[in-house]
């Protein structure tokens, strides 16, 4: 999975670090001292397009790319180009899929969003 920033496509990535730096990122803040807890907030905020999540998102998962968005200025253009090609809640559902494809991030998509390859059956008539 990739976005778009000035002119080049930058792939997504969910490793570890990302995951680390979501869960800080996303998580509470209390008197001062971050207790984590953000990667429970990812799926809703995918689901629901929160621009300030999918930024964050943005962010953590191209941190890989050394011309990588940095600045909200350059979040804001991704943004911008993510809601006029396909909106938020389009591109939250596709990291929500590309999630639940792989093994150390298939358990924070709930069962039932996970894209399952069923094959479609046409009901007898009897």
């Amino acid at each position: 999975m990739h976005i778009n920033f000035n002119g080049r496509e930058i792939e997504l990535s969910f490793g570890l670090r990302t995951l680390t730096e979501i869960d800080k990122d996303l998580g509470l803040e209390i008197e001062g001292a971050n207790l984590g807890e953000g990667l429970e907030m990812l799926v809703p905020k995918l689901q629901s397009g929160n621009i300030i999540g999918l930024s964050k998102i943005i962010k953590a998962a191209t941190a890989h790319d050394k011309r990588a968005p940095k600045t909200y200025e350059d979040l804001e253009h991704v943004l911008d180009d993510i809601a006029e090609n396909q909106g938020f809640e389009k591109f939250g559902q596709q990291v929500i899929e590309e999630l639940g494809k792989r093994p150390m991030t298939r358990s924070l998509v709930p069962e039932g969003m996970k894209k399952e390859k069923k094959e479609k059956t046409v009901p007898s008539k009897g």
